[in-house]
């Protein structure tokens, strides 16, 4: 039986199972149509997702197909939302470990087909998706003459998944309502941040493949605060995690110290280079802090003594990453405090979500209102 995946959502075609290959059903790239073209940073975006054969496999397609319909019917429950439910003391990372396609998708006109005809694999899910990327990703075309472009790259706390806040309006489509209100000028939004636990060292990697997207906007968010926090390694401060549990004890001054200065030196490199891309331009550089997600966690059952020590590592991460993204141009907007109060000691309660994680609407309405605070100059 032939067997075929057929879509405009990834431009994909599928090539059966060669003799003495693996049983994975591989996906084959093939050329995208003018019209199905891919939008500036997401080829490249894609292009990651794929392997060292330049093909996706099975589960990636069921996580496509998942995705786009709106369902978790075949995803996997590895890669399901439910991977960011706090279920134990330790804080998970933001974003489910699973690849996003909302970075493989594109704003296309019309409906997409997508087919699923017995791919290496039996139990793949029925149904049909849309080409339209589900809600909370800001799809539009290129910037016109007279308009202004924003881009986000980031963790998933700008991505603003329905997953973690249904139906939301993130904080990124908002400031660039608020941006589009100050000059004057429609902004079309690219959010190439990630819902996949995106760590400070790994979005460096990966870097150089959103030059091209950065160089030409005007406005440009940064948002990677929260995954590469000491707190939530699987050693904080030198000790390994015991029942989900930081060992308290190393949890001090010092360890906050030493964490943030290990991790200057990558937020100089990022913020110096985004910087660089718009040397000489008009442009508004914006980064946001990190708030506390411990204090108020219900499930990590923290005593006083220990909210104060995660108030500690916090105070000195945050101080470290505005103090650098300021050296280098970016205003920082100063989630921090406005999530947990002056000094930083109050629990973020309703502007958190259900997993205590990511914003909730009001928290995103907080986060848009802090960067639009900061101005717009020299834009505005």
């Amino acid at each position: 039986m032939t067997q075929h995946l057929t879509t405009v959502i990834t431009g994909r075609t599928h090539q059966p199972q060669q003799p003495g290959r693996p049983g994975r059903g591989r996906l084959l790239a093939r050329p995208l149509h003018q019209d199905q073209m891919l939008e500036p940073g997401r080829a490249q975006h894609l292009e990651r997702l794929m392997d060292s054969e330049g093909a996706f496999t099975v589960p990636d397609v069921r996580r496509i197909f998942a995705r786009v319909s709106g369902s978790t019917e075949g995803a996997g429950t590895a890669g399901s939302s439910s991977a960011v439910t706090p279920t134990a003391v330790r804080r998970p990372r933001p974003g489910s470990p699973r690849r996003s396609v909302r970075h493989c998708v594109t704003a296309i006109a019309g409906l997409a087909m997508l087919t699923l005809a017995a791919c290496g694999t039996t139990g793949s899910p029925a149904g049909g998706g849309s080409a339209t990327p589900p809600a909370g990703r800001s799809t539009s075309s290129p910037a016109g003459p007279a308009g202004l472009s924003l881009v986000a790259i980031g963790d998933s706390i700008p991505y603003n998944s329905p997953d973690d806040c249904p139906g939301c309006t993130g904080f990124v489509d908002q400031y660039a309502k608020a941006v589009e209100k100050a000059t004057g000028k429609h902004v079309t939004v690219q959010n190439l941040s990630q819902h996949t636990g995106l760590t400070l060292p790994q979005l460096l990697g990966e870097l150089g493949s959103f030059k091209q997207p950065l160089s030409a906007a005007d406005v440009i968010l940064v948002g990677i605060a929260h995954n590469s926090f000491e707190l939530n390694a699987d050693a904080p401060c030198g000790r390994p995690v015991i029942n989900q549990t930081p060992v308290w004890s190393v949890v001090d001054a010092r360890c906050a110290t030493r964490s943030a200065a290990k991790y200057q030196p990558m937020y100089q490199k990022l913020y110096s280079q985004i910087a660089v891309w718009r040397d000489g331009k008009p442009k508004i550089l914006r980064t946001i802090n990190r708030y506390s997600d411990w204090i108020g966690f219900a499930d990590a059952h923290l005593t006083h003594a220990q909210d104060l020590k995660t108030k500690t590592m916090l105070d000195a991460w945050d101080k470290m990453l505005c103090s650098t993204a300021t050296a280098n141009g970016f205003a920082c907007a100063d989630i921090y405090h406005a999530f947990n109060g002056p000094a930083g000691a109050k629990a973020a309660a309703g502007l958190l979500g259900p997993d205590y994680t990511h914003p909730s609407q009001l928290g995103n309405d907080t986060i848009a209102s802090v960067l639009e605070a900061l101005g717009y100059a020299p834009l505005a």
